[in-house]
């Protein structure tokens, strides 16, 4: 009988606020939500973990006939937080600087597998999306594009990158991203007011959040072609990641 493809999904998600016009800053959070593919469980056990600078932010692993959640949080948490080391107690984020953000993904399941990350970048504000603030000002810097092809049908929401070659069982691949920086462009966004002598100069990123969702995803290679295409809907053959 024809083995039944498996592949789950683990998101991320990392929530930075920029308050006023010193840029704060507070923690970001990581959070798991529900897979929107589902597929019965084989005997094998497939799992991923998403790791920050070399420490596991959060993973998932089908183990023992059930799922197992780790996180930096402890592990009664159903969410992890990245970024908490971003910044030295009391820092102020500073615009233009180069934060070390080395994000990678292990193979943490017992089986070898085929990975994708997909990147979200967007600016948030009172719980609404800023459409006015370009994602581009959030520089994740992203490396060893041999590695990790990216799919030319991107859209402007959405960086998805695809591992090239097999990930095996306890083996991390090379960083997808090394640093994170807010482009100082962002300081040129601003409204200029005059009223008689006074002029008002108020900036489009006071009070506004930068948010970078990762989401990283893992199919068994067994049928990995069909299991590709399924799941991911993509064709490997012409992504070259077989």
């Amino acid at each position: 009988m024809r083995k039944r493809k498996v592949t789950y999904l683990l998101f991320a998600l990392a929530v930075l606020l920029l308050l006023g016009s010193t840029v704060g800053s507070t923690r970001a959070a990581l959070t798991y939500y529900s897979e929107n593919y589902v597929a019965k469980i084989t005997v094998d056990q497939i799992g991923v973990s998403l790791l920050e600078n070399g420490e596991v932010v959060s993973s998932r692993d089908y183990d023992d006939d059930e799922w197992r959640v780790r996180t930096n949080k402890g592990s009664d948490a159903t969410s992890g937080e990245l970024l908490k080391n971003m910044l030295a107690e009391n820092e102020k984020l500073a615009l233009n600087k180069k934060y070390t953000e080395k994000l990678t993904v292990k193979n943490s399941g017992t089986i070898d597998e085929y990975v994708r990350v997909r990147i979200y970048k967007y600016w948030m504000k009172d719980g609404k999306k800023v459409t006015t603030l370009s994602p581009d000002l959030i520089d994740l810097n992203l490396v060893n594009k041999s590695r990790w092809v990216k799919n030319p049908n991107e859209t402007a929401e959405c960086t998805e990158l695809f591992y090239k070659g097999i990930l095996r069982s306890g083996k991390e691949t090379e960083a997808f991203a090394d640093t994170i920086r807010i482009d100082g462009k962002i300081a040129a966004e601003a409204k200029i007011e005059t009223n008689g002598n006074t002029i008002t100069t108020t900036y489009k990123y006071d009070g506004v959040e930068f948010h970078v969702d990762v989401e990283v995803d893992a199919v068994q290679t067994h049928n990995a072609q069909d299991a590709i295409r399924s799941a991911w809907g993509v064709d490997a053959s012409d992504l070259g990641i077989l």
